[in-house]
């Protein structure tokens, strides 16, 4: 599997940070915690493969093609000492890293995670809706944006959408933070305490006043809250 992956660095410390973004997003979201953290550690912004920079890979099929991918470009870059940021599905492709290769990461942060699944009741009928055109207004409301804007990567949105991490984030041992806009519209906070449930001795905090992008809502609080479960 071919690992295009663009990216970004900043700082020069001994601790690696590996930000991973959300859907259509890229490794720029990250931007507003660099000010906060760059003198303290060295800050890898990834695109993900399909996003930003980095051409889309049609060997993905899931996120967990995505954390092996994330896997391997850390190996060949020998990267060690490193702490994994994942945002949104960017959440769920670190918590598969963490589960499936526990010894690579000294710590593990999910903000605002995917991984804990809701299905809708209109998915089944999506093929029918498709093809009956009388629908096809009704269907771009239901169809999220993500859905809407997938594009070449559509095939594997379909995918994602219908995975349920709970048996994954049971595996993680490593030492995780929980960080979560408690006014999050695009996923509900409940989401937070479940994760928190099935992780062993993680750590949970809510951010008052934050959406989805707590990191950009609140940078330093953020960049505060990550900087000291690291170092604790």
């Amino acid at each position: 599997m071919k690992n295009n992956i663009y990216f970004i660095s900043f700082g020069k410390g001994k601790t690696a940070l590996i930000f991973l973004h959300g859907w259509q997003q890229n490794g720029k979201s990250f931007l507003s915690l660099v000010p906060y953290l760059y003198k303290s550690y060295k800050i890898y912004l990834l695109d993900m493969p399909g996003f930003g920079k980095s051409p889309f890979n049609p060997d993905l099929k899931n996120s967990y093609d995505y954390a092996d991918l994330i896997y391997f470009w850390i190996k060949r870059k020998r990267i060690s000492k490193l702490v994994l940021v994942g945002h949104s599905f960017g959440g769920k492709v670190a918590s598969l890293v963490a589960s499936r290769y526990p010894s690579l990461l000294k710590s593990l942060i999910l903000v605002s995670s995917s991984g804990i699944l809701h299905p809708r009741f209109y998915y089944p009928f999506l093929p029918l809706l498709k093809r009956v055109p009388f629908f096809c207004g009704f269907r771009d409301l239901l169809l999220s944006r993500d859905y809407k804007e997938a594009g070449v990567i559509l095939p594997v949105f379909k995918n994602i959408v219908k995975e349920d991490l709970r048996d994954d984030f049971a595996k993680i041992k490593t030492p995780t933070l929980i960080l979560w806009g408690e006014d999050d519209k695009e996923l509900p906070v409940q989401d937070a305490y479940v994760i928190n449930s099935l992780i062993k001795g993680s750590c949970i905090k809510i951010i008052k006043g934050a959406g989805h992008f707590p990191f950009v809502d609140n940078p330093k609080r953020i960049a505060s809250l990550i900087d000291n479960f690291i170092k604790k």
